[in-house]
């Protein structure tokens, strides 16, 4: 294999039931989708779903007969985790310490924050490429997930022909599908919106660089059509003026300079309320915008519903990198 082109791997993610998979490659610095699928599991991945083994036998089912009907045939996979199950946070530290230092201040850092004892969680932390504030302090972002979450994940993996390369979080992945696909101006302000069936995830995206996320629910007692899209877009107008305002990012919604919704409760009635809301780009985030598509997809996906795929392409372009 040439050095220029990478082997294939299938970026994976399961959001509530829903399953999708989309197999890319790095070429010549392009990164393609040869392939893509969506299906359902039976059981929704979640805390309650690491409790049964026996539920990890059946996400691997689903996943194989996945794979099997669309005749998948890269074996290396990336997995993009809920960031429900993760802990992230933004510290600030002294920009002079030198690795061996920040590990332990780090560590120090997460034990304050934990329920448990610290052996039982993996952390990862990288130091985010911004201005220092006030000359001698800048940030580091830092990912806590419990170690049993990733073995559980290990073990649906065991159970399929394929072998778990990376486990990603869907907030990065979907934040890597973006810049990838837009540029992203340096001191720009960009709103990414995951919108699900009973939960809405805002991150903030400073240039290139995670920023800030929350996550909300959803009003359980919708009666579904308009009535439910007005109050869900008026909901994430709410959040994220609260959000701007919390973080003194600026006063209004109109404060960032992009906003960009995904997932699989993206519905055209919430996006055309906050389009006629605000005056600032809004608009369906489109993880195929810049990317070559294999010639028998580009019909079949390009133009139906892409938002959906956020997680699983930035998956995929989290594996080959």
């Amino acid at each position: 294999m040439a050095q220029e082109e990478s082997a294939g791997v299938l970026g994976v993610s399961v959001v509530d039931d829903q399953l999708r998979v989309v197999e890319g490659r790095k070429h010549l610095n392009e990164f393609q989708v040869l392939e893509m699928a969506h299906g359902r599991v039976r059981h929704r991945f979640d805390f309650e779903s690491l409790e049964d083994k026996n539920i990890a036998r059946r996400f691997a089912e689903d996943l194989n007969r996945l794979c099997e009907s669309h005749h998948f045939q890269v074996r290396d996979a990336a997995f993009s985790l809920d960031s429900r199950m993760v802990l992230i946070k933004k510290l600030p530290v002294d920009t002079d310490l030198d690795e061996a230092t920040l590990d332990k201040q780090i560590a120090w850092e997460v034990s304050q924050f934990t329920i448990s004892p610290l052996h039982e969680y993996i952390v990862d932390f990288e130091r985010l490429n911004s201005v220092p504030e006030k000359g001698d302090v800048q940030y580091v972002l830092v990912v806590t997930v419990r170690k049993r979450i990733v073995e559980y994940v290990r073990q649906i993996f065991k159970h399929t022909d394929l072998k778990l390369r990376v486990v990603d979080v869907d907030i990065f992945s979907a934040q890597r599908a973006l810049q990838l696909n837009y540029n992203c101006k340096e001191n720009g302000r960009i709103g990414l919106v995951d919108i699900g069936m009973s939960k809405v995830n805002v991150a903030i995206l400073q240039g290139r660089n995670y920023y800030y996320s929350q996550e909300f629910p959803l009003p359980s007692n919708g009666t579904g059509g308009e009535e439910t899209s007005e109050a869900t877009a008026h909901l994430i107008s709410k959040e994220l003026r609260r959000i701007i305002v919390d973080q003194e990012l600026g006063r209004s919604v109109e404060d960032l300079d992009e906003i960009y919704l995904y997932g699989e409760g993206v519905e055209d009635r919430v996006l055309e309320g906050l389009q006629n809301a605000y005056n600032v780009r809004i608009d369906r985030a489109n993880p195929f915008r810049k990317v070559r598509l294999a010639s028998r997809l580009k019909e079949e996906y390009a133009t139906a519903r892409p938002e959906r795929f956020m997680i699983a392409v930035g998956a995929a372009i989290r594996g080959v990198q």
